[in-house]
């Protein structure tokens, strides 16, 4: 029987199991098979200077019924390395984000000043399956507007690098209706506070500028618990600690990144403290400060409680020993 005579529905199970290289040679046998290798072909593309691919942008732009097939889109770009990247080609990035509207994750690493890219999907109706949102534009009018035609997104990373922008306040509202099943930020604390309150944000991964008190009540009015949380501080740390147990108790796994000089970090009362204050979290699983990992245990007789270390290294006693090796490092994000 001829592959020709096949039903279409058939060639597609048959093309999800095949590698790059035999869609590319299924696409060129007919035009029906061209089609459906597109989908596989062009269903995951990473742009990139490095790669010598940057020509899939224009493709994109000018094909719509191939820019469809396209679920996941990341594109890095450095505007500071040949070849230069013109804003021709960003007008060609704008057009061809427009066209992918089936995407499931969008990844835009490229120059921070032109989030003006998403101008142009604004006007679509929207992203309905985009879960995934990464870019390193400041938390700015075009980005708010792009979210507010994501409204399944789970994930967004945005405004994480620093900037003369991060200095100015909002310029435009997010509305609490938008991104209203939002899990996971990475960014700067001054979008947190935004986004934060009224949508379930689960895991904060915070950069660009230190978390104060002030911010933890705001990120305590996440709809869900907050469980993992990556920050920066210019604060002692555990009165630090305190204050975040109070307001955000549930955390699972906690890195702490102190912008102050500790020459107690290696005296024995500041372990002590310090393990006091991890112990009264119940559910508190990994703990870093400033790249060292605490280690713990599940405490004897009571697996609902952990020990903590407390004490350096230098004066680890058998137990800390116990504690120091069955740790296990749950930072690998």
């Amino acid at each position: 029987m001829s592959l020709q005579k096949l039903p279409i529905e058939l060639v597609h199970i048959i093309a999800q199991d095949l590698d790059i290289h035999a869609l590319a040679a299924l696409a060129q046998t007919c035009s029906a098979f061209c089609l459906v290798a597109q989908c596989f072909l062009y269903r995951r593309i990473s742009v990139s200077a490095w790669s010598c691919n940057l020509c899939v942008v224009p493709l994109l732009a000018n094909r719509p019924d191939i820019a469809r097939h396209v679920r996941s889109f990341y594109i890095a770009v450095d505007s500071d390395s040949p070849p230069t990247v013109s804003s021709a080609y960003y007008d060609l990035l704008a057009e061809a984000i427009l066209n992918m509207s089936e995407l499931t994750s969008l990844n835009l690493l490229v120059d921070s000043g032109v989030s003006w890219v998403l101008k142009e999907a604004c006007t679509h109706t929207s992203y309905p399956y985009l879960t995934h949102f990464t870019c390193s534009f400041p938390f700015d009018e075009n980005v708010i507007q792009f979210l507010g035609k994501t409204p399944s997104l789970l994930e967004l990373e945005a405004d994480s690098i620093p900037s003369t922008f991060a200095l100015k306040p909002l310029g435009a509202s997010l509305s609490p209706t938008t991104i209203p099943h939002l899990e996971q930020f990475t960014g700067s604390p001054r979008t947190a506070r935004v986004l934060v309150p009224g949508r379930p944000i689960k895991s904060l991964y915070l950069s660009g500028s230190t978390l104060t008190e002030e911010d933890i009540a705001l990120l305590a009015r996440s709809t869900s618990r907050i469980w993992a949380l990556s920050a920066a501080i210019n604060s002692s740390p555990v009165p630090f600690l305190e204050h975040l147990h109070r307001y955000l108790p549930h955390l699972a796994y906690l890195r702490i990144m102190s912008m102050q000089a500790m020459p107690q970090l290696s005296t024995p009362e500041f372990y002590e403290q310090v393990a006091n204050v991890l112990a009264s979290f119940p559910e508190l699983s990994a703990f870093e400060f400033s790249g060292m990992h605490w280690g713990s245990q599940q405490k004897r007789g009571d697996n609902s409680k952990r020990v903590w270390q407390s004490s350096p290294l230098s004066t680890m006693t058998h137990l800390d020993d116990d504690i120091l090796l069955e740790t296990h490092n749950y930072f690998l994000y």
